[in-house]
């Protein structure tokens, strides 16, 4: 396995040789030090699948701080105070609309040609010679994987506005300015079961062989092909939640590397280095940040339990468990209640960035159950998240709401949003449960956003090229 660092995350690009907007669009641009893409998806070679592979894996780190902060403001986590740039706390706190060409769409840009890349790499392992049936298939399920899990990022995102579902034929030269139309919610979400639909079929094709390009270790046990596919289902399963397909997301639950009784932490994650051509963990901030604090919202600290190890006690910056810590000195932006404290989730700025943990599969496991009125699996299934993070067993704190399926579904958001707390969640949490106006508001001006625009670059090109 490749050790800290993507090695190969610049030679992608070279590779590649792609420059890419936020519709994932792409250009060919001459390198005359470096591969061009019609070569690497003519016939490539062992070595550039490989390199394509790892920088696959590099760039599904990009877009995770926009992603997180953006959608954890609007989700009323955190306010991202950035003393330079009132937009951050403004915007995405509703004081004022968002804007469709504005700088809040980093995540949009960064998913997008994740997804474009995903597709060079598995088309060029497709189309070489180099490598066994085995291993083109392998390719074939990492990459189909890899775009359903950063599209679905995208999609909460959009909401309602949906993805992109289609885009231009790599195989055909001058073809690769033809982005399909954007489809609503549910036929994108459609669209991207049937990507981890098909990466499932493609792992299950590679049978025992190897992934023809290393796999970083941020995999840990799931860097073979069969604990991929675990990853695989994973996947599925959050795509599952959003559809609302209750079976469908207990199914791939079963398949995916679930543990009822095991490490709430276990799970793939994204790595950082401070070696040069590798980036730092974006997320982290020093202790008592004056410049750009990512500050707790008011509401978050009085309202958890006492005892809960999520949110009191040392932070995990630390050594401790809470993914919060009280500053010294409260600050806000103007006009705000004072906020008393910041995120403190990393110890450095090399942390690891877990991005799919077992405690979400428990947490989906609980709804499935509570959706399918099997409650009393779903009351000893948060119990054990309940314990494991310093809290009374239901029966003991909270024992009106067993044998309730609503308050216990309230008790599983509540559960949610601090055991996931900054991961890209409590907004889409909120919204799909129709919750957006419990969210609270620190100003009468503020407003709750139920999803971010069609950037203007897509709308534009739309206007002018209409969409396929």
């Amino acid at each position: 396995m490749m050790k800290r660092i993507y090695k190969s995350q610049l030679l992608v690009l070279a590779l590649a040789a792609v420059q890419l907007s936020s519709c994932t669009k792409t250009e060919y641009v001459p390198n005359p030090n470096a591969p061009t893409q019609e070569s690497v998806l003519r016939n490539a070679t062992r070595q550039q699948i490989s390199q394509l592979g790892v920088g696959v894996q590099s760039v599904m780190r990009d877009g995770v701080f926009s992603f997180r902060t953006w959608s954890g403001s609007i989700g009323r986590e955190v306010v991202y105070f950035a003393q330079t740039e009132s937009r951050y706390y403004r915007e995405l706190q509703g004081e004022i609309p968002l804007d469709a060409a504005g700088i809040m769409y980093g995540w949009y840009s960064n998913f997008n040609q994740t997804r474009r890349r995903a597709e060079i790499m598995l088309q060029s392992a497709t189309n070489t010679a180099a490598l066994s049936d085995a291993e083109k298939a392998a390719a074939k399920g990492f990459g189909k994987t890899v775009q359903a899990y950063v599209m679905l990022n995208c999609l909460n995102m959009m909401g309602s506005n949906g993805i992109r579902t289609s885009f231009s034929d790599l195989s055909t030269e001058g073809d690769l300015l033809k982005p399909g139309c954007f489809k609503n919610y549910t036929e994108s979400l459609t669209y991207l079961k049937g990507l981890a639909d098909e990466g499932l079929a493609a792992l299950e094709q590679a049978g025992t062989t190897e992934f023809p390009f290393p796999m970083v270790d941020g995999w840990g046990d799931l860097a073979t092909i069969g604990g991929f596919k675990q990853f695989n289902r994973a996947v599925a399963a959050r795509i599952a939640l959003y559809h609302q397909d209750w079976n469908t997301l207990e199914t791939t639950l079963n398949q995916s590397f679930l543990d009822l009784n095991g490490d709430l932490n276990v799970g793939p994650s994204f790595l950082y280095s401070t070696i040069l051509g590798d980036e730092t963990n974006p997320i982290w901030r020093s202790i008592e940040n004056n410049s750009t604090p990512i500050l707790v919202q008011s509401d978050f600290v009085p309202e958890a339990e006492a005892g809960d190890k999520r949110v009191f006690g040392a932070s995990m910056a630390e050594g401790g468990t809470a993914r919060v810590r009280q500053r010294t000195t409260a600050t806000a932006p103007p006009d705000y209640p004072l906020m008393t404290h910041e995120v403190q989730m990393f110890a450095t700025n090399t942390s690891p960035v877990k991005f799919l943990r077992n405690e979400e599969l428990i947490l989906m496991y609980a709804e499935a159950k509570l959706q399918k009125d099997e409650l009393a699996a779903a009351v000893a299934a948060l119990d054990y998240i309940r314990t494991q993070n310093g809290l009374a067993a239901l029966a003991t704190a909270k024992p009106g709401i067993i044998g309730n399926k609503n308050a216990l579904i309230d008790e599983l958001l509540h559960q949610r949003r601090y055991s996931l707390f900054m991961e890209g969640h409590r907004w889409f949490d909120m919204r799909r449960y129709n919750k957006l106006n419990a969210l609270p508001l620190d100003k009468p001006s503020h407003s709750v956003f139920e999803k971010f625009h069609i950037p203007r670059a897509e709308a534009d090109w739309d206007s002018v090229n209409p969409c396929q």
